[in-house]
């Protein structure tokens, strides 16, 4: 005989699976890793992707600080077009030297892409970018036509 169990359950749980499930399909379709094991040993969903970056409104623009520690300059892109913004490059792993081993690394390497949507579209000749102590800060201005205008009331 087939007994059946049951327990509280949130009802929220099978959105959270259905979200989970959609986040790995896409990341597998995008060749990123699906999943990763915590300390627990339960999975835990990677929810940002390299680099990561602190993006922020400015008077004039938006502003961005990407971390790439490791990173040469010389092997980072930055491409801006209309409303994108598109970081690419590659940081390279570095190596223990001879008779010592890694114990952990958890410093990404190898190549990356990462794209941006901006909430405006850029003037992309005014772009302008510095990478000092492992941080890229691209400086995006908005474009003339995007940038608000004061309109004079008459009387």
């Amino acid at each position: 005989m087939l007994e059946l169990v049951t327990w509280p359950r949130n009802p929220w749980s099978v959105f959270d699976e259905l979200e989970s499930l959609q986040s790995d399909m896409n990341r597998m379709l995008t060749g990123q890793p699906t999943r990763e094991v915590g300390r627990s040993g339960r999975a835990w969903r990677r929810r940002s992707t390299y680099p990561l970056m602190n993006v922020w409104t400015a008077k004039d623009g938006i502003v961005i600080d990407a971390e790439l520690p490791g990173a040469d300059p010389k092997d980072v892109d930055i491409a801006v077009q209309g409303d994108e913004l598109t970081l690419s490059g590659k940081v390279n792993a570095v190596d223990a030297a001879e008779g010592e081993t890694y114990h952990r690394r958890e410093r990404p390497a190898g190549e990356f892409t990462r794209t941006l949507q901006l909430p405006f579209r850029a003037e992309a000749g005014a772009v302008k970018a510095n990478y000092k102590n492992g941080v890229l800060r691209v400086t995006i201005p908005r474009s003339e036509e995007e940038k608000p205008k004061k309109i004079v009331i008459e009387a």
